[in-house]
């Protein structure tokens, strides 16, 4: 049977570097997804700072939350961070900037053949940073959402509340992208599906660096 993460954690702050080596492991994934969908060119240097980020404050996880949420709440910060280091003025607002808006541009051509998929990844990106990421979350990375409550310091039914309307935005900006002047005839169940879809591709996907 597979250890849990927070025992790993234990026996990682008790000097047991296999166990830190094996968190590492479990999670290098699902952190490489998140960071990739919204910086491409720079997931490999967060991905990394994050895990250093673990390091440095491993001693400080005390159990008032899974360790997904801490590792998450890391990410968070780092991902922040980020983007307000490209502001001359260091302030970034998640509930009002998306990546479009800090990046530009569309990166869904570095997925598949199929349409919808890269229609799907460039609606999620031109949402508000915080529905983009309340979406992975959920729907990617199987928060619950008392889970991501803990993560947003707020209460489960208003995480309940923020999934269903960053959703409803996502099916009237795909709706926009695609060229339909309503969005009422796209079927978020299967736009759900879609999405557990798009995640599976990000998991194939290689970016190559930039040429010198």
């Amino acid at each position: 049977m597979a250890i849990a993460d927070h025992e790993l954690l234990l026996h990682w702050q008790g000097g047991d570097a296999r166990a830190g080596e094996e968190l590492a492991r479990r999670y290098f994934v699902i952190l490489r997804a998140y960071f990739l969908s919204k910086c491409p060119a720079e997931y490999e240097d967060l991905v990394s700072n994050t895990f250093l980020r673990l390091l440095a404050k491993r001693d400080g996880y005390r159990g008032e939350s899974s360790f997904r949420v801490y590792l998450f709440g890391m990410a968070r910060m780092i991902l922040l961070e980020h983007f307000r280091a490209l502001r001359r003025d260091g302030r970034f607002e998640p509930m009002e900037s998306s990546v479009v808006d800090m990046q530009g541009g569309r990166m869904s051509s570095i997925l598949g053949e199929r349409a919808r998929h890269r229609l799907l990844f460039d609606a999620l990106r031109h949402l508000e940073l915080r529905e983009q990421e309340l979406l992975e979350l959920y729907y990617w990375q199987h928060l619950t959402a008392g889970e991501i409550a803990q993560l947003h310091e707020v209460v489960e039914p208003t995480v309940r509340s923020r999934i269903r309307a960053a959703l409803k935005r996502l099916t009237k900006t795909y709706a926009e992208l695609a060229g339909r002047t309503h969005a009422r005839d796209l079927d978020e169940d299967v736009l759900e599906q879609w999405l557990g879809e798009l995640r599976e591709q990000l998991d194939e996907v290689r970016i190559e660096p930039p040429a010198a």
